[in-house]
């Protein structure tokens, strides 16, 4: 018998000496007792058993081969089938119509690029469709276009005319249209916002009033805070969806409860999750974003301080239900997501457009020349050479991943940082998928829809 790679077993009740096993490739997942966990390990160390129900039963699962071929063939399936999902989904293809902004956050990824405050073009624009429209015509499913910066939404009249020409365009070829924006001057682009097909506008708020202030910096100081929220208010009332993200580190997590009493206060976590969602992103080092390195956590450290902030805190529990990397499904639905072999877009799912005319393969290498992967103006062109090892990246061409348990979870990581940390796109870029497991039990398992 062979004992799966995938398999993993955490404690789950330490009253009753139970574990959780799950298999990372099957999508099993069940409470164990210490016995059916003992069982398991003489399988592993090539023991017979003579409980043929058992037995029975955990090869069903896919805790358990008849030998490793089995499972092999299994893995094949399985990314044939992560193929046909990856086909199903839509590419999401990234405009920046200026590196210019209004803010100046401590945490700004294009430190180190270059200041350019330049404004796309009528013409580029025009290339861009015209590119966008030829490459993925072929998509089973429709791209749809994500305005990001810099500022897409600066109030100025030239750049809310190619902002409305843009979206008008968007429109007129059946695009659907998110944003990335700070938010500031959603007001003054509502009605431009209204004439197109708005998949959801993405707003950042780092905390309460004072901490956002400092946080995310309004050049020529004041407050930004206030007229955020009446941006979001006027984004909710016109229907458009608002992905809202807070941006933690060390400095501002002890505030996030704060930040989320007020958005309760304001009605905001009672919407339907197609209105109004909260995501927490990581502040971490990429290039020389960060002004506060002594400040930046690990994934791990994040999700700790929010399990431990929660159980003084309820209102994070309304807040925000994170995913643990799919521990979340596993506990409250009682299903796994399906093992993910690539979770790096750039190149496959994810493209970036600039306004000089040149093609990123994602957000984390855009404005950095080393990282070009084409051009769409004045002259249309792919680089294969550099697109190919992007397009060839997932678990099954990452050395270290072809031998790591918790390939199917983590997918390889960021191809940026793993580049840059390890000098190939080829490598990883590691999680503790087992550390974010336990933190997922120790946050769900009252919730737990499987049960011992």
């Amino acid at each position: 018998m062979y004992f799966s790679k995938y398999n993993m077993i955490l404690p789950f009740s330490e009253e009753k000496n139970s574990y959780l096993i799950l298999n990372l490739l099957s999508g099993s997942s069940d409470i164990a007792s210490e016995d059916e966990i003992n069982k398991l390990y003489d399988i592993k160390s090539g023991g017979d058993i003579d409980d043929i129900d058992f037995l029975d039963y955990v090869i069903d699962r896919g805790y358990v081969y008849e030998d490793k071929e089995y499972e092999d063939l299994r893995l094949n399936e399985a990314y044939e089938e992560f193929k046909e999902i990856m086909e199903e989904s839509p590419t999401q293809i990234l405009l920046v119509p200026t590196y210019g902004c209004n803010f100046s956050c401590i945490y700004c990824y294009e430190r180190g690029i270059p200041t350019k405050k330049d404004l796309i073009t009528k013409e580029a624009v025009d290339a861009f469709f015209d590119d966008i429209n030829e490459r993925f015509k072929g998509d089973k499913v429709k791209p749809y276009i994500t305005l990001f910066g810099g500022e897409p939404f600066i109030d100025t009249d030239v750049q809310k005319d190619i902002i409305n020409y843009i979206i008008e365009k968007s429109k007129l070829y059946g695009y659907e249209i998110a944003a990335v924006t700070n938010g500031y001057n959603v007001l003054e682009y509502i009605d431009i916002l209204k004439k197109g097909y708005v998949k959801e506008i993405q707003v950042t708020l780092d905390g309460p009033k004072d901490v956002h202030n400092k946080r995310r910096r309004l050049l020529g100081g004041g407050d930004s805070f206030e007229k955020i929220l009446r941006g979001i208010d006027s984004l909710i009332e016109n229907g458009m969806p608002v992905n809202l993200r807070v941006v933690v580190d060390k400095d501002n997590y002890a505030y996030l409860p704060e930040l989320a009493e007020i958005l309760d206060n304001k009605g905001y976590l009672d919407l339907d999750g197609d209105k109004f969602k909260t995501q927490i992103g990581r502040n971490y080092e990429l290039f020389e974003c960060s002004l506060n390195h002594q400040s930046l956590m690990t994934q791990v450290e994040q999700w700790a301080t929010f399990v431990e902030l929660s159980k003084k805190y309820p209102i994070l529990k309304k807040f925000h239900k994170p995913d643990f990397k799919g521990m979340r499904n596993v506990l409250v639905s009682g299903t796994m997501y399906s093992p993910t072999f690539d979770t790096c877009p750039a190149g496959k799912k994810e493209w970036l457009y600039d306004l000089y005319g040149d093609i990123y393969g994602c957000t984390a290498s855009c404005g950095r020349k080393n990282y070009r992967l084409g051009t769409f103006y004045p002259e249309r062109r792919i680089f294969d050479d550099k697109v190919l090892p992007w397009k060839e990246r997932n678990v099954l061409n990452i050395p270290k991943c072809k031998e790591c348990p918790v390939s199917l979870v983590c997918g390889g990581g960021c191809g940026v940082v793993a580049n840059e940390r390890n000098g190939s796109v080829l490598s990883p870029d590691c999680r503790d998928i087992k550390k974010l497991y336990e933190l997922g039990v120790e946050y769900y398992k009252d919730d737990a829809l499987i049960q011992e």
